[in-house]
């Protein structure tokens, strides 16, 4: 593996870490108000993922029986069998931020928007949520971008667009 690759992946790993803690921190925080468990899959879509993110989960699960769900809904994640995760060790980063709080700014770039789940925080009020107490999905992105942009100028294998996403249901033509 070339260094430069190696690198974007130790340097997603960094951010997989960071964004653990703070994933982990936010979850034990509104822990009284969520649904989510065992069982919850509301949220387990074909989400895209950037190249980086997509090429490392792979390397992952190269050469490990991996249940993968090929009936699935329109969609619906592949790796989703029995309402349980089968890469949740590896999911993506999306996938550890789910359940909670989520600000991100409107395509305009002047306001932040708020997304939650429905089945979460049904009994809190309005100023229950808080700049503080909310996954900040862009600041995490910003840094998965800039980490994709240095994987994508070593990867030659095939040629990606910077913003360019790849669908998890593609996974098993790499595994």
């Amino acid at each position: 593996m070339r260094k430069s690759i190696k690198q974007a992946y130790e340097d997603y790993l960094k951010l997989r870490t960071d964004l653990q803690k703070t994933c982990t921190a936010l979850h034990n925080l509104h822990s009284p108000h969520t649904q989510c468990g065992k069982g919850c899959s509301s949220c387990c879509m074909d989400f895209g993922l950037m190249p980086v993110e997509f090429h490392y989960i792979v390397e992952q699960l190269k050469n490990k029986p991996i249940a993968l769900n090929r009936e699935t809904e329109k969609g619906q994640c592949i790796f989703l069998v029995n309402n349980e995760c089968t890469i949740y060790e590896h999911r993506p980063i999306i996938c550890r931020s789910h359940g909670l709080p989520i600000l991100f700014m409107d395509e305009e770039g002047e306001n932040y928007n708020l997304s939650f789940c429905p089945l979460n925080f049904n009994n809190v009020n309005d100023n229950y949520f808080s700049f503080e107490n909310s996954y900040h999905q862009d600041t995490f992105n910003s840094k998965l971008y800039m980490i994709n942009k240095a994987f994508i100028e070593a990867y030659t294998e095939h040629r990606y667009q910077s913003s360019q996403l790849v669908p998890i249901h593609c996974m098993p033509k790499f595994l």
